[in-house]
């Protein structure tokens, strides 16, 4: 299998999700040629680079905010460091020491990663980031770098407004996220057009180019990026919700797993397809969430009606004569729309969705009934 160049976006906390992806590359057997990252991206792509997974996970198991930074004041909200109720502390510290002191940081992504396995490991690693004194992005390869500054430029790509700026040369310097939070085309100027883009935020930076035509791109990213949490959200639990999100996500990238939303195993994912039609899919993805179906797992086709009947169990029961509507009104729709080439609104799909919950439903009463018939012909 050709190898692919690796780009990894910038969203601090949410960087969990790219290494539970990265575990899911690993089982596909996907092999990386090069490496980009802005930020997080960037430090979780010298992990990669670096090829010790247990360590990467190890890293993010201790990643908290307690963790990571010294402020003397006690945080009001310690899980996520810029909460709007420590703005407060890190107003002070601003004042104070010129930013938040995170030395604990580096000192911990320093433990985890060896820039000497970096170098061995032949993967070409490069990074973004943005000089404030030039208003210049900085972008460059780890080749480029001065022996023992890895920790430091990564640290550098990284810099939020309001964390404690130092850097080798007495610069300062910002997030590279500013400037290109999916740096793909720093890495296609090495020749390479095949990608897998991690991209965990909605924010590209005023640098971006998307003028990529004729590569070959995969992006990995969430349906929905606010189910990550914030950036500096650093918790245990989350952490391990974001990897296996990631996870998930890679598999459904490639083929693996199929479901918009929700996750299927491929051939159960298409013959539920055949059955209710891709409207009512799409619409019984869209009421799992609704209530509250558990999305980070692998469904069969029956699991995942099981559970949205389970789940709506729970909820106010559905009117009889709402359900007579429902379906008297997806009938009457299916004729209109095909006469007036009409694109379906989420109320067809809707309408779909419970027509087929209603279907099934009745299935699992008629098989009660008949397994109930037969034992009492047994009898």
């Amino acid at each position: 299998m050709r190898p692919y160049g690796l780009i990894l976006a910038g969203g601090g906390a949410k960087g969990a999700y790219q290494i539970g992806a990265w575990k899911a590359l690993r089982e596909l057997g996907i092999s990386i040629e090069a490496i980009t990252g802005v930020s997080i991206g960037a430090i979780n792509g010298a992990l990669i680079a670096q090829g010790d997974y247990d360590a990467a996970v190890e890293l993010w198991n201790t990643a908290e905010v307690k963790e990571g930074v010294h402020i003397e004041a006690e945080l009001k909200e310690p899980e996520n460091l810029f909460s709007f109720s420590n703005l407060p502390q890190i107003f002070r510290e601003m004042i104070r020491n010129g930013g938040v002191d995170v030395t604990p940081a580096r000192n911990l992504i320093a433990q985890y990663i060896d820039e000497e396995k970096v170098r061995a490991s032949g993967i070409p690693l490069g990074l973004v980031t943005f000089q404030l004194s030039s208003l210049h992005p900085v972008e460059l390869f780890l080749e480029e770098m001065q022996p023992g500054l890895l920790i430091d430029y990564l640290m550098l790509s990284a810099r939020f407004p309001g964390l404690h700026n130092e850097s080798p040369d007495g610069a300062k310097y910002l997030d590279g996220g500013v400037y290109d939070n999916a740096p793909i085309e720093f890495l296609r100027e090495r020749g390479i057009n095949r990608f897998i883009v991690l991209d965990i935020s909605n924010i590209k930076g005023i640098g971006h180019k998307s003028e990529l035509s004729c590569a070959d791109i995969i992006y990995i990213r969430p349906n929905d990026p606010k189910e990550l949490g914030d950036s500096f959200e650093f918790d245990t639990s989350m952490n391990e919700m974001r990897m296996q999100m990631g996870y998930l996500d890679a598999k459904k990238a490639f083929g693996k797993l199929g479901g918009q939303s929700y996750y299927f195993k491929p051939a159960e994912y298409k013959r539920m397809q055949q059955k209710y039609g891709y409207r009512a899919c799409t619409g019984l993805e869209r009421l799992a969430a609704e209530r509250n179906v558990e999305r980070l797992t692998v469904y069969t086709q029956k699991q995942f009606m099981h559970a949205l009947l389970e789940a709506e169990l729970q909820a106010p029961p559905p009117e009889t004569e709402h359900m007579h509507l429902a379906q008297s009104l997806r009938k009457a729709a299916q004729p209109i729309l095909k006469r007036a080439n009409i694109t379906t609104t989420r109320a067809v799909y809707r309408i779909e969705a419970e027509a087929a919950l209603a279907d099934f439903r009745a299935e699992m009463t008629q098989n009660r009934e008949q397994a109930d018939s037969s034992d009492a012909f047994a009898e």
